[in-house]
């Protein structure tokens, strides 16, 4: 347990969409476990803060909406279903110097001890520049492992450059954190180089990473009844599709594909039950509906929606992803075109776990979706059991680094 005086633990939440709070609330929940009497400081943007402060923390420090990552995704993301991270990046990172400035205020005035950083890029970076900015432990999380070259463009081979030499940096400098977690497995870890005259990815991981597996803020055993899971969240019996896009609106296009699906796959499939989740960045009333089909915002707990599913239609994101093959649905995923982290990071995983059939938005019709709902819809599957204790493993560490007894 602690000493006299509480330990502070400034915990940084992930920056784009929803996929990181869950984990980062399960940490803080084992963090307690460990020493109750530990004080985490939230430092959160939308739309996380909204959800930490339903779950019932405080958050005394949050980012301005002109400095959000989701803010970003949704500015620079396509009308066609792309999302080049890179291209992304180069704008995000120019907020980077005043996020950073505030996590050096929260320092100062609350006596932090501790960082923990959920894929906080921008602090990674500023201390590859000014090492003389850590005067905090630093514990650094990830699901991913650098950045992927996917367009020739100019200005995004550079960006991919950049941010992978700087990476590379971080990590070869033990002084500039102390502890750096991958919320994932060894498999995860492409054995490939991180650009010309770099590191090879997994040689670089297996000689700096703490591999965790992976952290979910459920239980997956205590939702496997889903006719129970239907009943308690007010389903009627029919067979039940779920859509979601996630945190941001770079996934509406795939709400509005599943919206126009809706009456063509009721002509063979007349009982089927549709609900779209638009989630906090996307106002249900512009996609369509009608027909019967249930259009709804953001909905907390959404793991529990997919309990009760017979399927689920989403992104590549890969807090959905896992949350289903740790659930044992089927399930159509989307990735980005041009999103390297769901093409080079999530859509392995799900391969590797023989989880989800993977869909190409580009060539995804009416028809043809209504053909894979009619494939998938309700069948069994049989994933492979996933590592999920990554919480208690990771608040181990975060206990180890700050010297929690």
């Amino acid at each position: 347990m602690g000493g006299n005086s509480a330990t502070k633990i400034l915990l940084i939440g992930g920056s784009i969409g929803l996929g990181h709070v869950g984990r980062e609330l399960q940490i803080a929940k084992e963090l307690r476990k460990l020493d109750s009497s530990a004080e985490i400081i939230w430092c959160a943007e939308e739309p996380a803060t909204e959800y930490l402060r339903s779950a019932g923390e405080s958050v005394r420090w949050s980012i301005d909406e002109s400095m959000i990552g989701t803010g970003f995704v949704d500015k620079y993301s396509s009308d066609d279903y792309s999302l080049s991270l890179p291209n992304m990046f180069l704008r995000w990172s120019k907020t980077f110097p005043e996020r950073v400035a505030l996590y050096q205020k929260i320092v100062n005035e609350e006596g932090v001890d501790t960082i923990v950083g959920d894929e906080s890029m921008d602090l990674m970076l500023a201390l590859v520049k000014h090492p003389e900015y850590k005067r905090f432990k630093f514990v650094y999380l990830t699901d991913f492992f650098g950045a992927y070259q996917i367009r020739m463009k100019l200005m995004e081979i550079l960006a991919v450059r950049i941010f992978n030499r700087d990476w590379s940096r971080f990590m070869q400098n033990p002084d500039l954190y102390d502890r750096f977690i991958f919320i994932g497995e060894r498999e995860d870890i492409k054995n490939r180089s991180m650009g010309l005259f770099l590191p090879n990815r997994k040689d670089l991981a297996n000689k700096y990473v703490d591999f965790i597996g992976q952290i979910l803020p459920f239980r997956p055993e205590d939702y496997m009844d889903k006719e129970a899971m239907k009943r308690m969240l007010g389903y009627d019996s029919r067979p039940l599709i779920i859509c979601t896009g996630g945190g941001s609106s770079a996934c509406k296009p795939l709400l509005d594909l599943c919206a126009r699906t809706y009456p063509v796959l009721r002509k063979d499939m007349s009982d089927v039950q549709m609900r779209i989740v638009t989630g906090p960045r996307i106002p249900p009333e512009t996609i369509s509906s009608g027909n019967g089909l249930s259009v709804v915002g953001f909905v907390p707990r959404l793991y529990e929606h997919f309990a009760a599913a017979d399927l689920v239609i989403t992104s590549a994101g890969g807090a959905s992803t896992l949350e289903l093959t740790a659930l044992q649905r089927p399930f159509l995923y989307f990735p980005l075109k041009y999103h390297f982290e769901q093409n080079f990071e999530v859509v392995p995983r799900c391969e590797r776990y023989s989880a989800g059939v993977k869909m190409v938005f580009s060539e995804t019709t009416t028809e043809s979706l209504t053909k894979a709902i009619i494939e998938n819809i309700g069948i069994k599957v049989n994933y492979p059991n996933v590592p999920l204790d990554g919480g208690r493993k990771t608040a181990e560490i975060i206990r180890h680094v700050t010297g929690i007894r």
